[in-house]
């Protein structure tokens, strides 16, 4: 599966994109959500967005918007430690994982996503 994952720390974004690439998928990442928007639009072949709420510039939760109408069948995964409430009112389906991360339940959310897009 093809991710894009989108984080403004450094270290967690490598640690993700290892972890992530270990499991067999193939990474991008984005520092923030406008790096994140170009390279949807030059690499429409992602199946999963991964992104943090509090980004630079613009909202992980604005980013999923934009992102979804460009991408109507992208998939999507919100981590944060300020609680599902942040993505209740959005016209699709999250998946939402807690900050900090707990591995062993990040990487059953994304083994949920198997097969998307394929």
């Amino acid at each position: 599966m093809k991710i894009l994952v989108v984080e403004d720390d450094v270290d967690t974004r490598e640690i993700l994109s290892e972890l992530l690439e270990m499991q067999g998928h193939d990474i991008v990442a984005a520092s923030e959500a406008q790096q994140a928007l170009n390279t949807l639009r030059q690499q429409p072949d992602i199946d999963l967005l991964i992104t943090d709420i509090s980004l630079p510039g613009m909202s992980g939760i604005d980013l999923a918007r934009l992102a979804k109408t460009t991408h109507p069948e992208l998939a999507m995964m919100i981590c944060s430690g300020y609680g599902e409430q942040q993505f209740e009112a959005l016209p699709f389906t999250v998946a939402w994982i807690q900050k900090p991360l707990e591995m062993d339940a990040f990487l059953q959310t994304i083994e949920r996503f198997s097969g998307v897009n394929q």
